[in-house]
């Protein structure tokens, strides 16, 4: 067995990857983004948080690995949010590629919700998927 390492960098990559590319993700949003600029424009996606638990075999080590993304929207009701929150749904319907000899075995949704931001104005989607990788 090589040594062990962490997927989670290469997760994040394919995932940002996936979305920026994605042509109806990218006419709807201004923007997927790792870290939000000050005074971005609505609506846009940001990575989110992740969580990570062994997903070992005897043979093989994995990680099981859940990673957020949170829409953000000023629209006058939930409707964007729901809408890109679909259009994340299809894209990331097709399987992952990720590199660093690593392999996603399963991807699920694992959590939606969307919130009435404290603001008054802004909408937030939550979105949550659970990765089931092998290195």
């Amino acid at each position: 067995m090589s040594k062990r390492k962490t997927s989670l960098f290469p997760l994040q990559d394919s995932i940002f990857e996936r979305l920026n590319n994605d042509s109806a993700i990218k006419a709807k949003v201004t923007g997927v983004f790792d870290s939000v600029p000050k005074n971005q424009p609505c609506p846009y996606i940001a990575l989110g948080e992740d969580t990570v638990n062994d997903w070992s075999t005897k043979l093989e080590f994995g990680e099981e690995i859940t990673h957020t993304l949170h829409v953000w929207s000023e629209y006058d009701g939930k409707k964007e949010v729901k809408e890109i929150m679909s259009l994340i749904l299809e894209a990331m319907t097709d399987p992952l590629s990720l590199d660093g000899g690593f392999s996603v075995e399963i991807t699920n949704l694992d959590f939606m919700q969307v919130l009435d931001d404290p603001d008054g104005i802004s909408k937030h989607g939550i979105i949550r998927f659970r990765f089931k990788i092998l290195q």
